[in-house]
């Protein structure tokens, strides 16, 4: 953990330093300035993370639950992470297995949002090319009624026996990419949590080098 925000924090003042040079032309003072900032944000990402597992932790987080359309948040997550699906040339998607009147249920929204957003993000995070498509369908056991999330993925996949510990606190998947390295392994956990609030389960299933399916669930109510 010491780790994940050290690296960002060593990021900022090492430039901040290098930025005090005398004669440093316009391009390099741009692009220090660049890396400053991008070790900020990820270092608020992780501290944000650590604040909302240990409220967690501390049974401090409660629910809201309301009229929630999942359709409407679907298309909202969908028009916000476009633009960079189109940088990166990856074909994004989203399908929606009710119409908009039936998809509106009682539960807490940001928590959904949250969840959906963590899942894609992660999506993104791993997936060089190919495709990113999520949605949900609407299934039945014994007892009761429940949408089914999913979040699917051509990106680089996850070893077999790392696929419930990713859930767990500040645990990444040990993926040799660089960019599995670039959190504090909090985010999964905590969706985890919010999932299990919500009355839900979440898993994945992944295949390395070809991709990864993250599946979750609410009760439809």
């Amino acid at each position: 953990m010491s780790h994940e925000i050290r690296t960002p924090m060593n990021g900022i003042l090492g430039f901040s330093e290098l930025l005090k040079e005398p004669g440093l032309s316009g391009d390099k003072q741009q692009a220090y300035i660049e890396i400053i900032e991008k070790s900020g944000a990820r270092l608020l990402n992780i501290i944000n993370d650590i604040i909302d597992i240990s409220k967690i932790e501390a049974g401090l987080i409660k629910l809201n639950i309301q009229e929630s359309n999942i359709n409407e948040q679907l298309e909202y997550i969908y028009t916000f992470f476009k633009p960079e699906m189109d940088r990166k040339n990856i074909k994004f998607s989203y399908k929606p297995g009710l119409t908009s009147k039936e998809s509106q249920i009682s539960t807490d929204t940001e928590k959904i949002y949250a969840i959906l957003t963590n899942l894609v993000k992660n999506a993104i995070k791993f997936t060089e090319k190919g495709f990113i498509e999520f949605g949900y369908t609407l299934k039945q056991n014994k007892n009761s009624n429940f949408l089914e999330f999913y979040i699917k993925d051509s990106g680089i996949g996850i070893p077999k026996d790392r696929q419930i510990a990713i859930f767990e606190r500040f645990i990444q998947a040990d993926i040799t990419d660089k960019m599995a390295r670039q959190g504090a392994g909090l985010g999964l956990a905590i969706t985890k949590a919010y999932v299990e609030m919500l009355g839900g389960e979440i898993w994945v299933e992944s295949e390395e080098q070809i991709g990864s399916t993250f599946y979750f669930t609410v009760p439809y109510q």
